[in-house]
């Protein structure tokens, strides 16, 4: 059962479905960034986490297809998308493919790498977003305290053995699912896709002031999504976030970790589609 935080949470689950239709493309951007669109309706984009691709999405598509118009896109590095070649802003990629679909303005459903760039865009670009998802939340200016589990991958990117560092990344406690075992094999597996990651050098511009300095400037809804099996530094980003940004709301799913919307897809989705249907 998901746990309601906030009273602001407490909608009605019900939602008004579109017609289903078969619209879908896919492409690349000017620089590189491979994207993927399906269904009509309002655009909502899904933006995934560090070290894995689009595909992480895979058990919401068919739910959300039906009556909005689904962007998802590999970030910058990450499978389809072209390696980084100098210094860019995560943001401002997300600017690129909506131009490229010449979407105006559209719902932003991040989680952990992906909800840093969705919170830093809106704060770029306020106009152009009408509500925020925040999963497994990251937040530009937060110092995340030192985390020993992620020696190793790193150690074996170093030592000029990516594919180990994949495996390795895959097998830290951020990527572990506590409640769907089922799909654990298939999330290692993304994994161990992206292991040209651990070949790139990565040199991201932060929004500037960052984020954690601004969180008061947001003025859309927002909402937070968790597992309580977590880590600490994540759960708190959270509670930072919803005690800074006016009128928020927060989700706790019980028993789900990191990859929250894998990990409990039904607690997620019933998270989501009410905050979609407020």
């Amino acid at each position: 059962m998901t746990r309601l935080v906030t009273l602001a949470c407490a909608v009605a689950l019900a939602v008004n479905a579109r017609p289903a239709f078969a619209e879908s493309a896919s492409g690349t951007t000017a620089s590189g960034l491979s994207y993927e669109v399906k269904g009509t309706g309002d655009p909502v984009v899904l933006l995934h986490a560090f070290n894995v691709d689009r595909r992480m999405w895979q058990p919401q598509i068919a739910e959300y297809e039906k009556r909005f118009r689904v962007v998802r896109y590999d970030l910058r590095g990450h499978d389809r998308s072209a390696a980084p070649e100098r210094r860019y802003a995560p943001y401002e990629d997300l600017r690129e493919v909506l131009d490229t679909l010449k979407i105006d303005r559209a719902t932003l459903v991040g989680l952990s790498a992906g909800s840093t760039i969705a919170l830093n865009f809106a704060l770029a670009y306020p106009d152009r977003v009408a509500r925020l998802v925040l999963a497994s939340p990251g937040l530009g200016g937060y110092v995340v305290p030192p985390l020993p589990w992620t020696a190793s991958p790193f150690q074996a990117a170093a030592a000029g053995d990516p594919r180990t560092a994949a495996k390795l990344w895959a097998d830290t406690p951020i990527m572990a699912l506590r409640r769907n075992a089922a799909e654990a094999d298939w999330l290692r597996a993304v994994v161990a896709d992206n292991w040209r990651l651990w070949t790139y050098r990565r040199d991201e511009e932060p929004l500037t002031p960052p984020a954690i300095s601004r969180l008061e400037h947001v003025r859309i809804p927002v909402l937070l999504v968790t597992g309580d099996q977590d880590l600490p530094h994540i759960r708190e980003i959270a509670d930072l976030i919803a005690t800074g940004v006016p009128g928020s709301c927060q989700v706790v799913i019980p028993g789900a970790g990191h990859i929250v919307n894998i990990d409990d897809p039904a607690g997620f989705n019933a998270a989501l589609s009410a905050f979609l249907a407020r």
